[in-house]
């Protein structure tokens, strides 16, 4: 009864702690932005100094706990085999997504209110159930699917809408436009300043102005990149989510350390975010000649540390519990983000907006209600399976005693 009670206990931390960390660095990010909803620092630096700490944090752990084992740090990554190579090699792939993820989330944010990013972000819940069926092979029930299309349909209206309660839309989709290349627009290094290319820049900037105008008077819908990052970042998040779990806990993973297991996964972290520094020559001219901390503020700063204690806080979800508590956890962080965007950042929430945020909840909750139900009627089914096994059982000693009393009676 006390370890039942320390193990929920121990869930619903996770819970909160994640929902608190998620909802702040959403809200931090925007905050860290200037007024023109653009970056005064390079967003890929944010990334190179979370990673750096969460590595330093597992390494720590790591040493202390190897030194309790007997055992020295360098020998997790002194491999003697192909084999062993290849099993620290795995943790590059999760490292590279998640690069890639963390990379796309500022750009995102960039495009819409943090209010309908939490929202759009919703897809990565038809996305995990996608991997799951394709990679995983796990069945969906009918009502599952079907709630999984009004979901989707909801959000492509939530994004529509998005047009008409943004009134920064030629900051936001004309002038930011802009490329995963670009760097900051720092007035110190305004002459290493690299104008980023748009898809838009072979039309007039009034007949675009214009264009928009008419679509959002038409309530017609925009495909931008806004959406295309969505749509990329909910995938790649959920495929670096399932494979992470998987590396997490397959063959004899319960068993390391999780810091061992983190500090394999963030060293590589590390190298993609600081290979993509070095290998671009405008990042590496940037660097050399601004700074790594160029354009940061309170918030950067604030924003690195909540990124990293996110960071380790997922790797304990994936770990010790699976990938649907956090994608469900997910959703407590939609209801804080929307709730704080009001009363901090200004959001102003349009009639559309209240009847359709809505929708996206009832579809999460006929998803996960129509799973409990399924998984409801496998244990009744085992039950009455149970049932019939008893019973067939009790028949044949039943009939084995009435033969038994008949060859008496013979003799």
């Amino acid at each position: 009864m006390g370890m039942d009670v320390w193990a929920c206990s121990i869930t619903v931390a996770l819970g909160v702690i994640y929902v608190c960390l998620g909802s702040g660095r959403i809200i931090i990010t925007r905050l860290s932005a200037n007024e023109d909803k653009k970056y005064d620092y390079l967003p890929i630096t944010v990334n190179v100094c979370a990673e750096a700490v969460k590595l330093l944090v597992c390494g720590a752990l790591s040493y202390r706990y190897l030194q309790q084992e007997g055992r020295k740090l360098h020998s997790i990554y002194q491999q003697t085999s192909w084999q062993e190579m290849l099993k620290v090699m795995k943790w590059s792939v999760p490292g590279l997504l998640y690069f890639m993820d963390n990379l796309i989330g500022f750009f995102v944010i960039s495009f819409f209110d943090p209010a309908l990013v939490v929202l759009l972000n919703n897809f990565v819940i038809i996305s995990t159930s996608i991997l799951f069926r394709v990679v995983l092979k796990r069945k969906l029930s009918s009502i599952q699917w079907a709630s999984l299309v009004v979901l989707f349909l909801a959000i492509v209206s939530l994004s529509n809408q998005a047009h008409s309660t943004n009134m920064h839309f030629q900051h936001t989709h004309i002038h930011h436009a802009i490329n995963i290349s670009s760097l900051p627009s720092n007035p110190k290094c305004s002459s290493q300043k690299i104008v980023a290319d748009t898809t838009l820049k072979d039309i007039d900037e009034p007949e675009i102005l214009d264009r928009g105008r008419r679509a959002v008077g038409n309530t017609a819908f925009i495909l931008n990149r806004g959406h295309m990052l969505v749509l990329l970042q909910c995938f790649i998040s959920s495929s670096a989510n399932i494979y992470n779990e998987k590396i997490f806990k397959e063959d004899h993973g319960m068993d390391e350390s999780i810091y061992i297991q983190n500090s394999k996964l963030y060293l590589f972290g590390v190298f993609f975010n600081a290979l993509t520094l070095l290998v671009d020559k405008r990042f590496r001219r940037h660097i050399f000649q601004c700074g790594l901390f160029d354009g940061y503020n309170s918030y950067t700063t604030l924003l690195i540390f909540v990124t990293a204690l996110q960071g380790l806080t997922i790797s304990l979800i994936l770990k010790f519990r699976d990938n649907m508590f956090h994608v469900m956890s997910q959703q407590l962080v939609t209801v804080t983000v929307i709730t704080l965007s009001v009363f901090f950042i200004g959001f102003t929430p349009s009639l559309d907006f209240f009847l359709q945020a809505p929708t996206v909840l009832i579809a999460i909750f006929i998803y996960n209600k129509s799973k409990e139900l399924s998984s409801s009627e496998e244990v009744d089914s085992g039950d009455n399976n149970g049932t019939l096994l008893a019973s067939e059982e009790e028949l044949e000693q039943l009939t084995m005693r009435l033969s038994v009393i008949s060859d008496e009676e013979t003799v």
